[in-house]
């Protein structure tokens, strides 16, 4: 009897083990697509055409709702022009980061707007100084052609033939002269654009400051 009553516990203990395995693992989701075919008409189903991939589809779960998108296969042409405009976008992010880090720079290296005009006004000063001394450069240049053009003209009203070396000093003259012009011209271009770079620069940084002491009222 006690050999009986040790048994029957393990017999049940087996026919119980037998029933575990029915609910151990889960059953393999099954995936879901949806598209629609060139006619319009959706369908539904565990794979998915060829066709179905140029069109885009959508994967979707047991209860039909979207679990994620795939977009349709793009032409070569608008993957250029995607590329395109991804990197447009890019530049701008970039500009703006770019302009984020000078405005901060700018914020910091002036306390005031009366700083800022004082710096601008210093490097216009550097620029006018300049300025003058080519302009005086270019004078004692344009003195030194004139006098090797009248040492040519009296050798010619002299009936003397001017040497080729005069022509030569001549020529070398004259493009130094014309250089110093196009310097003297483009310094003057620079000064006019530093204004107005410097007048747009000012404007910027008063907004820059109104907007912190908008929202942060310490720094008025």
């Amino acid at each position: 009897m006690r050999r009986f009553s040790t048994i029957l516990p393990l017999a049940a203990l087996l026919c119980c083990g037998l029933c575990v395995p029915a609910f151990a693992s889960p059953p393999t989701p099954v995936t879901h697509y949806r598209w629609k075919d060139a006619s319009g008409v959706v369908h539904f189903s565990d794979t998915i055409p060829a066709s179905a991939l140029a069109g885009g589809y959508d994967i979707v779960n047991g209860h039909g709702m979207v679990v994620r998108h795939v977009d349709r296969e793009l032409s070569p042409t608008e993957r250029r022009s995607a590329a395109a405009s991804a990197a447009r976008a890019a530049a701008v992010k970039r500009k703006l980061q770019q302009q984020r880090i000078e405005d901060a720079q700018m914020l910091a290296a002036y306390s005031s707007a009366e700083d800022l005009e004082h710096s601008q006004q210093a490097q216009l000063q550097q620029l006018q100084d300049d300025i003058a001394t080519l302009g005086t450069n270019l004078r004692s240049q344009e003195d030194s052609l004139t006098e090797l053009l009248a040492h040519a003209a009296d050798l010619e009203h002299s009936d003397k033939p001017v040497p080729a070396y005069v022509n030569q000093r001549i020529a070398d003259q004259r493009a130094t002269v014309n250089n110093e012009r196009a310097v003297l011209t483009q310094r003057h271009a620079d000064f006019a654009n530093a204004k107005r770079r410097f007048a747009q620069q000012l404007a910027h940084y008063q907004a820059l400051r109104k907007q912190m002491q908008e929202t942060d009222p310490s720094q008025r």
